[in-house]
């Protein structure tokens, strides 16, 4: 097992100020923010990366966006509409690019 000196995982890390263009679901529902995220997905914007945050955790014990919304997007990468994923690291969101 090699031996690192710092964590090489650390240069994975995204934050939203790394994409072009933001997607806000902050505030929504499952069922709108699913909708903007489609349009987003079938028009694959004038951007070729996008931030897609919302709320995150409040410690009030109600579901965040963070699951569904990564299942959908896990999905429409799998189904090739989308190049990269990655989860933003402070949990608000993630990070998609489509070329």
């Amino acid at each position: 097992m090699p031996y690192f000196e710092s964590n090489p995982l650390e240069n994975l890390q995204i934050a939203s100020s790394d994409a072009e263009e933001t997607l806000d679901l902050g505030g929504l529902g499952l069922e709108p923010a699913l909708q903007q995220l489609d349009s987003l997905l079938e028009a694959q914007g004038p951007a070729a990366s996008y931030a897609v945050i919302f709320n995150g955790a409040r410690n009030d014990g109600q579901e965040t966006l963070f699951q569904p919304i990564g299942r959908h997007l896990l999905q429409a990468r799998k189904d090739g509409r989308i190049a990269k994923l990655f989860p933003i690291t402070d949990g608000t969101g993630y990070f998609l690019a489509f070329r």
